[in-house]
């Protein structure tokens, strides 16, 4: 008789490999949205290695991870920068295609866009139009 395979409880932290997984994603996310010239400006002056490591606290608390994202709200953290809705959506995709190219599986990659579809009205500043 051949065993039926049992399913996964590892949570979505677990199956990506933890927080040293999610610290290369973190990089690249961070070096295409930097890269990108529309994006970048919103960066200058910032403490960049500071806004990924809140970053990664924040992806890893997401997932499930142990780790406890103690950083300002997102609103709070955004207040202030003038982000337009079309900005906003040029990071998520910048988001998805790391993920994907970082071979996160779908359902994981779709449960983060959906967290991330829910923050974008804390995101965006309304008096940018956006």
């Amino acid at each position: 008789m051949t065993e039926q395979p049992q399913p996964t409880t590892a949570s979505p932290y677990q199956r990506l490999g933890g927080i040293d997984a999610i610290r290369p994603v973190v990089d690249e996310f961070y070096a295409r949205v930097l890269a990108d010239c529309e994006l970048a400006p919103y960066f200058a002056g910032l403490d960049v290695a500071r806004i990924k490591r809140h970053q990664v606290l924040f992806l890893a608390s997401l997932l499930g991870g142990p780790h406890t994202y103690a950083g300002r709200s997102l609103a709070e953290a955004h207040r202030g920068h003038g982000i337009t809705s079309a900005d906003y959506d040029r990071v998520v995709a910048h988001l998805q295609a790391v993920l994907g190219d970082a071979g996160v599986p779908d359902d994981i990659v779709a449960a983060i866009s959906d967290a991330v579809a829910d923050a974008k009205a804390d995101i965006v500043d309304v008096a940018t139009g956006g």
